[in-house]
């Protein structure tokens, strides 16, 4: 499936996220969304050699995400480390991402929405700290719908398989 058929379902996830999340935590005294990485040098991890990205993430990355993850749930994330997000890529080296192992995610508005109400504080958290922390992290811009190249659940996540 092509990104450009994802493009209504992600919208509104994204729209539901970005507003409604941030409407909802304002109102209910919650903290504020982080801003996305804003402290993190300038990188151009597009063009970085695999020896400086893998120094990045071990110095940068993996203590900032450490940090958010252990924040949302210190008791599920509290042996965070390069596996956590990585998985086999981590012990083979490679750190090949999408990961297969992570969970896999929906394709269609209809499975988005039905993940958000089976794990809404889950799905917040992706789309509030986690998409904007990595893309700032990674020198990266945030996917969206008019922004198809950014950062986004994808660069992580595998898509779960289609229902025929």
């Amino acid at each position: 499936m092509k990104i450009a058929s994802l493009i209504p379902s992600l919208a509104f996830l994204v729209a539901a996220l970005a507003g409604g999340a941030a409407v909802r935590a304002a109102d209910e005294g919650a903290p504020a969304a982080p801003a996305p990485a804003a402290a993190a040098k300038k990188i151009d991890w597009e063009n970085m050699k695999f020896e400086e990205r893998k120094k990045y993430m071990k110095s940068t990355v993996l203590p900032e995400m450490k940090k958010r993850f252990q924040e949302f749930d210190a008791k599920t994330y509290k042996k965070f480390n390069c596996a956590t997000c990585h998985g086999d890529g981590a012990t083979d080296g490679k750190f090949k991402m999408p990961n297969a192992k992570l969970p896999k995610l929906p394709t269609g508005k209809e499975g988005f929405m039905a993940l958000q109400q089976k794990k809404p504080e889950a799905v917040k958290f992706m789309g509030t700290v986690v998409k904007p922390t990595m893309a700032g992290l990674l020198g990266l811009t945030e996917w969206s719908p008019q922004n198809q190249k950014g950062f986004g659940c994808y660069q992580c996540h595998t898509k779960e398989e289609e229902k025929k």
